[in-house]
């Protein structure tokens, strides 16, 4: 309520009235899983979660003052990690001429890739939502820009880190031992108010959309500590200094998009690189109305084994979506990423239709594959599927 009072007093502070809207949804998750848990202590998982993630945006007349609020809540039955809060975005956004400012909380994406984007270092991940990376939690920030026609400059000054959201004890999919999320451990004195910097170029030109990025801050990905006294495992977040490149060269229905990285990380500024490739191809009208696309990456790491971990190291990408371009924007889509060492696989299948003006209906099916002994066997036993009821405002 206060965060909205001052946002109330700046618009009436700079004379203008601003234009409200109201949006976000509201929604009902149902998971059932195919196997019994793996580790002692987990739920069987099965249940329904709820979850509210509404949006308020306010604009002034002239467009030049936009406010956004955007909080997040999940309700799960079984996990009690699970349930959580967050600010996705609230956020003062200033726009004039060619100068943007902005400052609270958002989510900024970096990188081209379909599957997973290697270069994406801003926001922290909300693995509880998905193991995949691909929610994040709102980060605190402020930033000033200049916006041109066909390239752009971001300076972002970011003042408090997020810690990456862990399955509880009872949790499905987890680690084989729950992460001790109420004891990090931090590479630095100043622990969460350690001040991360970043800069972003972006630049279109024509078919070619090109973007180069630094980041210097606390890793947005923990080691995993084991704390001797207690057997608990403890995420540890080290500091690291990171350049790169991303870039989508759109040729019609033929698309090419590679990301790839610099970093260096921990005391002794140790570097090693990733990134990845790939292409989408669509097949417009294929059937019909209906438009076909396919998408093949490749995805690679080179950090040592004492770095901290993750699930892309090797790994091919492909997948196919189907869109019916119907008035009930009917979606199908398939895709897989494998690792070509030693085949361990993630793979997800699902189709989703809206209902009326405000419904959307969605159901996938998500499978493990792969040998034991790995970071990702933990999650051998966790093949489920989910169903999603959504209210859309």
């Amino acid at each position: 309520m206060r965060r909205a009072l001052v946002v109330l007093s700046a618009f009436a502070f700079l004379g203008c009235l601003p234009a409200v809207r109201a949006s976000g949804h509201v929604a009902a998750d149902g998971r059932v899983f195919a196997q019994d848990p793996k580790y002692p202590g987990q739920d069987r998982g099965d249940g329904v979660s709820l979850v509210a993630e509404p949006q308020l945006e306010m604009k002034s007349d002239d467009g030049e003052h936009t406010a956004t609020l955007r909080p997040f809540y999940r309700l799960d039955p079984n996990d009690e990690k699970r349930s959580h809060a967050d600010l996705r975005e609230a956020s003062y956004r200033l726009s004039t001429g060619h100068f943007q400012a902005g400052v609270g909380a958002g989510i900024f994406t970096w990188g081209a890739l379909e599957s997973y984007k290697p270069t994406d270092v801003l926001n922290q991940t909300d693995f509880v939502e998905a193991t995949d990376g691909s929610a994040k939690l709102g980060q605190p920030y402020a930033s000033v820009g200049w916006v041109g026609d066909s390239a752009a400059v971001r300076l972002y000054y970011l003042p408090y880190f997020r810690d990456r959201t862990f399955q509880g004890i009872r949790g499905r999919p987890r680690f084989s031992v729950p992460i001790d999320t109420d004891d990090p451990i931090f590479a630095n004195r100043n622990r969460r108010w350690q001040p991360s910097g970043a800069a972003r170029f972006t630049v279109n030109a024509g078919e070619l959309d090109l973007g180069v990025g630094l980041f210097t801050g606390l890793s947005r990905e923990p080691r995993f500590v084991a704390e001797l006294t207690t057997g608990q495992i403890s995420p540890r977040y080290d500091l690291m200094h990171q350049g790169s490149v991303d870039a989508q060269w759109t040729l019609g229905s033929f698309v090419l998009k590679a990301e790839g990285f610099v970093r260096l990380w921990g005391d002794s500024l140790r570097a090693f690189g990733g990134g990845g490739g790939g292409a989408d191809y669509t097949f417009f009208k294929a059937l019909g109305d209906t438009d076909v696309s396919f998408a093949g990456e490749f995805l690679f790491d080179t950090r040592p084994n004492d770095a901290a971990p993750t699930f892309f190291e090797h790994d091919a990408f492909a997948g196919a979506r189907v869109a019916f371009n119907d008035t009930s924007s009917t979606e199908m889509l398939a895709g897989a990423i494998v690792d070509v060492l030693d085949g361990s696989t993630f793979g997800r299948a699902g189709v989703s239709r809206r209902f009326g003006d405000h419904f959307r209906v969605s159901l996938d099916v998500n499978v493990f594959l792969g040998p034991h002994g790995k970071l990702e066997s933990a999650f051998l036993k966790d093949d489920y599927a989910h169903a999603r009821i959504a209210y859309f405002f």
